[in-house]
């Protein structure tokens, strides 16, 4: 067992600054494997849009960002100009030259998402697909390359893939199992309840809502789910609010939604950077909020890492089911549904004993979801070790907008 530079591989960060929540799915794992004391990187990949000066500004932006995060001197970009099939990039950040090469060539890979292409990660000493779309990346290998059999180890936050519970194929690897990780010190539980449940999503799955594999259709539209409990505000009296991207010409899925008692913000406005975002969950009296069908029907045992954001923030949340239910503990804090009957059941259970269920919350993320929690058992998994660090100061944490495996070896 030993130590070893770790990069975080992302690739949906830069080519979207206007997704608040998309930075903090990396900089969770970032800033927990910089407290055990590891030598860490953000690896931020992006691919060439054709128009190099938008690039450059989505690099500037994203450089920019990390700085006020307080990770400048660990955030670097691979920038390929030509496309994602590119067989050469430009690395842009620090280390650069041969102290890049060298913790290149001594370090792991954690993939999110199998953001870094495969003509990129041979150099690495060991690469890891972290996969942060539980179910759906096991169907998609069967059609396309998502990296399952070309990383050396592969870790899911899915609970149950692999499991007689979720009848997805494993695609012939062993998933290694952890939950999504939070970084406390970067969300604080909140004393003062906010008025409405609250949740940021997308309403239409951009130009692939649909999959058929195997003759099976699944859907992505988070849109089908909301609508089947289109009348839940009239049956609990509650103020729920969507960040979802309905366009103004939706009229008929706006009007129905306001009709039923919905409010309607835009996710740019409301959430539209890391610290917005922050902000707008953590304002929230807690979280409602629908899966994707595809997801309900692959049932990998997930809960999204948005979700457990509210949680730390120690703000309670009623999700729909996708099989998380079946590993986490009973807790008011956090409340599946099925059906819109159960939804109802479960807004009215919390407020009943809301300040019981902000408690509950906050203790379930520092439980299950604490990146104290996790990066552990991701070291454990990749076979590393590292040295224990401090519990970080104020002025290390995230700035405000103001202000049993094998010993690593390929």
């Amino acid at each position: 067992m030993r130590s070893a530079p770790i990069f975080v591989g992302s690739g949906f960060v830069a080519q979207y600054p206007e997704g608040g929540g998309s930075s903090w799915v990396p900089l969770q794992y970032v800033l927990g494997f910089r407290d055990t004391g590891a030598e860490v990187y953000w690896l931020e990949f992006l691919s060439g849009s054709g128009d190099a000066h938008r690039d450059r500004a989505l690099i500037e932006t994203f450089f920019a960002r990390a700085d006020r995060f307080g990770i400048r001197e660990r955030a670097i970009v691979l920038y390929a100009p030509a496309g994602r099939d590119a067989e050469t990039g430009e690395f842009i950040g620090s280390p650069a030259g041969r102290a890049l090469a060298a913790a290149i060539r001594d370090g792991v890979l954690l993939n999110l998402s199998n953001s870094i292409p495969r003509q990129f990660r041979d150099e690495f000493a060991c690469t890891v697909l972290y996969d942060i779309d539980p179910g759906m990346v096991q169907l998609w290998a069967q059609q396309w390359d998502m990296g399952v059999g070309n990383h050396d180890l592969y870790i899911t936050i899915g609970q149950s893939i692999g499991t007689p519970a979720c009848a997805v194929p494993t695609c012939g690897v062993t998933w290694h199992t952890v939950w999504p990780a939070v970084y406390l010190p970067a969300w604080p539980k909140q004393e003062r309840p906010g008025e409405r449940y609250t949740t940021i999503t997308q309403w239409w799955n951009g130009n692939k809502g649909y999959d058929l594999i195997d003759g099976e259709l699944y859907e992505h539209n988070k849109r089908t789910s909301f609508l089947e409990v289109l009348d839940l505000p009239r049956h609990v009296g509650l103020e729920l609010e969507l960040a979802a991207n309905i366009t103004a010409g939706e009229i008929e899925d706006r009007e129905a939604l306001e009709r039923h008692g919905w409010r309607l913000v835009q996710p740019h406005e409301v959430a539209g950077t890391p610290w917005t975002y922050r902000d707008y969950i953590q304002h929230s009296r807690g979280e409602f909020s629908c899966a994707k069908p595809s997801v309900v029907k692959a049932s990998p045992g997930w809960i999204s890492d948005r979700t457990i954001c509210y949680l730390a923030s120690g703000r309670p949340c009623v999700v729909q089911a996708a099989g998380a239910d079946r590993h986490v503990p009973e807790n008011l804090g956090l409340q599946f549904f099925s059906a819109r009957e159960e939804a109802v059941e479960a807004l009215i259970r919390i407020e009943r004993e809301y300040p019981r269920a902000c408690i509950e919350a906050r203790a379930l993320a520092e439980e299950l979801f604490s990146t104290r929690v996790v990066i552990p058992q991701i070291l454990g998994v990749i076979g590393l070790t590292s040295r224990p660090a401090p519990s970080p100061s104020p002025g290390l944490l995230p700035a405000e907008p103001d202000a049993g495996a094998q010993p690593l070896r390929r």
